[in-house]
């Protein structure tokens, strides 16, 4: 607010520089700027704090996390959700910029072949099925209150040989010794994975961002010759995200009408 006493700009706080990354590239500068803070805690009660000193000019993008399916959404004209899980999740669901990526940072002959032979329809559809597991757990572990270690998992330590798939029992031995839980919790875990798992409908809505791109670097090093990091990967797949994903994307259009609410056109790709 004490910042916004020096221009006329609109605002939008975001939960990370992650989020920034993604959001930046597609928002006329000159109309509106974004300002990463602590989490979605922080962003909302400092758009409660705005509101109630009468500053309109600020707006908020939250990740949508289990919104709708553990707990109810935040309904609020000014606070917008992404489209998947978080904002990297939104990301990867744009296949072919993912395939795009991939085909960057591999060997084209050992991506083929692996795709080919993995089992599944595509690599999106591959690395969406090795993210799951972990998201499922996770959701699982927050249902349940069990408090499983389960940020920054690393998914390359439960990958099968074949590349093709999560080996279940390392992932809940693993996420127990991350946790400083005993190993006798792992039948109970796992008998509650497997009740969530019979109500699932839609294995993307329980992907988070970074096991989706962890899985594809994982899979992009150990079996199509990547040598790139994490890192690079990540930060590649959020700069293919272009102006054709941004109109077809329910989180941009939202920004995109609370600017004209404001009188101005916020994106540049509109």
């Amino acid at each position: 607010m004490m910042l916004a006493d020096t221009n006329d700009l609109l605002y939008l706080l975001v939960e990370g520089d992650t989020d920034c990354s993604v959001i930046d590239p597609h928002i006329d500068v000159t109309v509106c700027d974004t300002l990463p803070s602590g989490g979605k805690t922080v962003v909302l009660g400092a758009v409660r704090m705005a509101r109630e000193e009468g500053f309109d000019r600020l707006a908020a993008v939250i990740d949508l996390d289990w919104a709708e399916i553990l707990y109810p959404k935040t309904q609020d004209n000014d606070v917008f959700h992404t489209d998947h899980y978080d904002i990297d999740a939104t990301v990867f669901f744009r296949e072919q910029n993912v395939l795009r990526i991939a085909g960057s940072f591999s060997n084209r002959a050992r991506l083929r072949s692996h795709v080919a032979n993995c089992g599944h329809a595509t690599l999106h559809e591959l690395v969406t099925q090795l993210a799951f597991p972990v998201g499922l757990l996770r959701f699982t572990s927050e249902k349940h209150r069990l408090q499983l270690n389960l940020r920054d998992f690393p998914i390359s330590m439960i990958l099968n040989e074949e590349g093709n798939g999560i080996d279940l029992g390392r992932l809940i031995d693993l996420s127990l010794r991350r946790s400083g839980k005993d190993s006798p919790c792992k039948e109970d875990v796992a008998r509650l994975y497997a009740e969530e798992k019979e109500g699932v409908t839609d294995v993307r809505r329980y992907c988070s961002g970074h096991d989706l791109l962890t899985a594809l670097a994982t899979v992009l090093h150990r079996k199509c010759g990547s040598k790139a990091s994490i890192d690079a990967i990540s930060r590649a797949v959020r700069g293919a995200f272009s102006c054709s994903d941004v109109r077809e994307s329910a989180l941009f259009f939202s920004i995109s009408k609370w600017g004209a609410s404001r009188g101005k056109e916020v994106l540049t790709c509109l």
